[in-house]
This record gives C-alpha cells, structure tokens and sequence, in this order.
C-alpha cells in the first residue's frame, strides 16, 4: 500500500549512494548516508530539486561533479545554477524518489515521516520485515 511504500523508500534511500558506474546514478540521498534517520523525507520536501544530465557542467563549477549522472541518465540534485550554497551537501534523487513528493497519496506519509523519525523507524520497520518475510518457505 501507499504508506508501505513511502515507509520503505525513506527507510531505504537513507542509507549508501548511486554510483553511475553500476546504475547510471550519482551521489548520495542524504549527507550522512550511514545512519538511520528522516532526513530522506525532510530533505525532499525542504529542499530545491533541479532535474540535470550528465552534460550540466555546471555542477563542477559548484563543486558537484559527483553528482553528474552516466550519460544518457537524468536525476534531480540540490543546486541550482548560478546559486552556490557551499554549506549545502551534494545529494541527489531519483526521478522515481520525486513521485513521493508529487503525487498527494505519498506526500501525506512523506511529510509525516519528515515529522517524526520514531513513527518512520516504526513504520520501516514493520513493513520491510514484511517484504522481507512474505512468500519466504525457510
């Protein structure tokens, strides 16, 4: 359902990063990709988003070529053009990240979860023992 599947995105995303050389994708979903916290589902709604391709050079200009993707990819990053903001971290989403925040059915449990961690923690919890238990014969 729409609230397990925000629950395991803002759950998931939180932890590693893309790297183009294996998905096509660049860069980290949150600033500290080690940790569980709510910071995937803050972040998106925060946050400015600029769709980019791997030929927007001017994510080097702004210290952000981490964050280009593989050629022939798009994804959305957390800078503008012409707007640095060096105390902002370099992270991306995924075109299908963005759908939580667009589509109203999810946003109501993003902007849940960018409001309180224990219920997301709870939430992700519940529903990735789920996926991870259901059909399984061992």
């Amino acid at each position: 359902d729409d609230q397990e599947i925000v629950a395991l995105l803002c759950g998931g995303h939180v932890y590693g990063r893309c790297h183009p050389n294996f998905s096509g994708y660049a860069g980290p979903w949150v600033e500290h990709p080690t940790q569980f916290s709510n910071e995937y589902a803050t972040d998106m709604i925060e946050d400015e988003w600029t769709l980019v391709s791997h030929g927007d050079t001017w994510l080097d200009e702004q210290g952000a070529a981490e964050l280009r993707p593989a050629p022939g990819n798009r994804q959305f990053v957390n800078k503008v053009p012409g707007k640095l903001d060096d105390d902002e971290p370099n992270q991306m989403m995924l075109p299908t990240d963005m759908i939580l925040a667009w589509d109203p059915n999810f946003r109501v449990y993003l902007e849940q979860y960018a409001a309180d961690e224990t219920k997301l923690k709870n939430d992700f919890g519940v529903a990735f023992k789920k996926l991870t238990e259901l059909g399984c014969g061992f």
